[in-house]
């Protein structure tokens, strides 16, 4: 069976135009809320958007993860506006804790509050009057807008846009239905800071490719990427190292096939099976007795699931499962002026953040 790019190639000639209609129509969408057709909410505290070009992957949760738990080392309590995909909330907007059922917040929501208890995540697909209603119940002093580029009916002050490599090769400027891009590279002008979810080396071979691609906006770009502290076990939260058991791996994200490149590296050896659910899955007790009989099958002494996974197992009985535990690193950078090239996290400070809200 074909598999979607491949599909995509293949009806390229085909799906061209319906693709370039498509970008019109989003460039218009654009113009029409640049030029106040579209009412717009101003939050009243600086607000960052975490948003892609593309469709998933690109790592918008961790970043956002990371941010969340900068800015509850600076102080300052912090709101994060987020669609919730999936998530069949019991009103709206939708206030997130950890004790949320996650058919309610989401899965992502639910990880971000599990890891940021001082944030505030609020689950409304319109992130305008959750944005109103934040600002109304908490006088936030940062506003962090989930999967925002596309939805401009929340004022920002900084666009943050996130690439995978994929993105600057056989994906660049392919908008849907020809490939993954909700917008042309057009719209990349709106961007402020860019960032690349890679590997060190990847980024590096990438150099050249990036510059090209990116140097016309004048915007800083970042490289980073999720790296593995250990496993944590699902029951106990206990800290351990990786081993060198066989073992299960399954997950349901997007871009499963960097997950499973990932964890050959972190765990010295390739899982003895992978099962792949769809992204969002909603995960079954019978889908919890698949991945046992498949476990023992292959003769895999752990199971290992990704952050994202772990938060929709909790009521299943899988606290024997281990959980990998990832933080964000920033290292490389790609500048296009004469400031000295610092990671991500150097460069993101308070004082950096108060310049560029007062651009």
């Amino acid at each position: 069976m074909l598999k979607l790019h491949q599909l995509q190639n293949l009806l390229s000639p085909i799906l061209a135009p319906i693709s370039k209609g498509y970008s019109a129509v989003m460039s218009r969408r654009a113009e029409k809320y640049v030029q106040g057709e579209y009412e717009r909410f101003r939050p009243e505290c600086p607000c960052v958007s975490v948003g892609n070009i593309g469709s998933g992957g690109s790592g918008k949760t961790p970043l956002a993860d990371w941010l969340l738990k900068w800015a509850e080392r600076e102080g300052l309590l912090t709101v994060l506006l987020t669609r919730g995909y999936g998530a069949k909330p019991a009103q709206l907007p939708y206030l997130v804790n950890r004790l949320s059922p996650v058919h309610e917040a989401g899965d992502e929501p639910l990880m971000l509050a599990n890891g940021n208890p001082e944030a505030k995540i609020v689950v409304d697909p319109v992130r305008k009057r959750s944005g109103a209603w934040a600002t109304q119940e908490f006088q936030p002093e940062l506003m962090l807008l989930d999967d925002g580029f596309q939805h401009m009916a929340v004022e920002r002050d900084l666009d943050f846009v996130l690439l995978t490599p994929d993105d600057f090769t056989t994906g660049w400027d392919k908008v849907i239905p020809r490939g993954t891009w909700r917008e042309s590279q057009l719209a990349l002008q709106r961007a402020d800071v860019f960032f690349v979810k890679s590997g060190l080396q990847t980024f590096n071979q990438m150099r050249p490719l990036i510059e090209q691609k990116l140097a016309r906006f004048g915007k800083p770009v970042f490289q980073f990427e999720l790296k593995a502290k250990g496993l944590k076990l699902l029951g106990t939260g206990e800290q351990l190292g990786f081993g060198s058991e066989k073992y299960l791996l399954f997950a349901g994200i997007g871009k499963p096939e960097i997950l499973h490149e990932d964890a050959k590296k972190y765990m010295g050896r390739a899982p003895e099976e992978f099962i792949i659910f769809k992204d969002h899955h909603s995960y079954t007790a019978q889908d919890m007795e698949l991945i046992r009989r498949k476990a023992a099958a292959a003769g895999a002494k752990r199971i290992v699931c990704t952050p994202k996974d772990a938060v929709k197992l909790t009521k299943l009985g899988c606290e024997e499962f281990y959980v990998i535990d990832l933080e964000v690193e920033f290292k490389e950078t790609v500048f296009f002026d004469d400031i000295e090239e610092v990671p991500f996290d150097k460069w993101w400070n308070k004082q950096r953040l108060i310049d560029a809200f007062n651009k």
